[in-house]
């Protein structure tokens, strides 16, 4: 049986659709799965399974990470995510929990795996067998698994390791103490990933080198070693210079060479931006002339957006203009 795509989700996004949307165009006769709770069910639509993380919870394994796991954090550890910092960081754990109790139900053993907010723009089978003699993909600047992995036991060991690391008090407080340095930053599945592979001295390959041609991007607003695009989206964020044929979606090494996208991580790209990009990838046509994606902030949409920012600025100043 082929390897899926499986998603995880919890709560519900606008992205979410389009990217199982877009995943589904380009791996038609893959088989994806989107990990979720109710709040998501819908973005699923036709195209994607819905697996209710109800239906995987409550495993010895699971249930054990419920009962040691603990929220670390810097003091200036901020993300803004639905229900919260502790919330967002027992999900990023507790997701490989439920994604092993999956496997272990289903009798896979190889599949793909993406942050939700990816968009998956090739077909992922023919690229299989860059990875033989690899045990997994990684991302996120080679720190976490990501992309393709090998078999369930890689996850099985994986769940363990954080098992592990959450009920070593010792080594606990050692993040405790990195975190008082790093206070914007905090104890992570990624850090966790990275003592896993030191421990078991994993054989993993960074999906963002690359290979044939193309890449699986870590992400557009990681634009280290790449062509920086000449705006910041909305005025912010710093991204790579996103260049189309009609359809495919390429960028450019600081050398000058330029790489199709396998992969397109979205993470911090506003709404605007991925309605942009599914026109693109969805309803063009590869091979014409190469230009450069804009990254520009449409006219209506930034008045829209600044009016909603004007009124929450009247709310925080209780009801006066500020």
């Amino acid at each position: 049986m082929s390897a899926p795509l499986i998603f995880t989700h919890y709560g519900y996004a606008d992205y979410l659709g389009r990217a199982l949307r877009v995943a589904k165009s380009s791996n038609p006769g893959m088989r994806i799965f989107l990990l979720g709770d109710s709040a998501n069910r819908r973005c699923a639509g036709s195209h994607a399974i819905h697996v209710p993380f109800e239906s995987l919870a409550g495993g010895a394994k699971e249930l054990e990470f419920q009962r040691v796991f603990r929220a670390i954090s810097g003091e200036r550890h901020r993300f803004n995510k639905l229900h919260g910092v502790d919330t967002w960081l027992r999900f990023v754990f507790r997701r490989w929990f439920l994604i092993e109790a999956f496997l272990e139900r289903e009798g896979i053993e190889a599949f793909w795996t993406f942050d939700s907010d990816t968009l998956v723009l090739q077909d992922l089978r023919s690229r299989e067998s860059r990875f033989e003699g690899y045990e997994a993909t990684t991302q996120c600047k080679d720190q976490c698994l990501n992309g393709w992995v090998g078999s369930r036991a890689l996850v099985r060991g994986y769940t363990q390791s954080i098992l592990d690391q959450f009920s070593d008090p010792e080594y606990l407080e050692l993040q405790r103490e990195r975190l008082r340095v790093e206070v914007g930053l905090a104890f992570n599945e990624m850090d966790a990933f990275a003592e896993f592979r030191r421990r078991e001295d994993l054989k993993t390959w960074h999906a963002q080198r690359p290979s044939n041609g193309e890449i699986f991007d870590d992400a557009l607003g990681i634009p280290r070693g790449f062509e920086p695009a000449g705006e910041r989206v909305m005025g912010r964020t710093l991204v790579k210079r996103l260049w189309t044929d009609g359809r495919d979606l390429f960028v450019k090494r600081n050398c000058g060479t330029m790489l199709r996208l396998v992969t397109c991580n979205m993470s911090w790209m506003p709404d605007f931006f991925w309605k942009r990009l599914e026109r693109i990838v969805l309803n063009g046509r590869p091979g014409g002339a190469m230009k450069a994606v804009s990254y520009a902030e449409p006219r209506f949409h930034r008045i829209v957006r600044l009016l909603r920012e004007g009124m929450w600025r009247v709310r925080l100043a209780g009801g006066r203009l500020c």
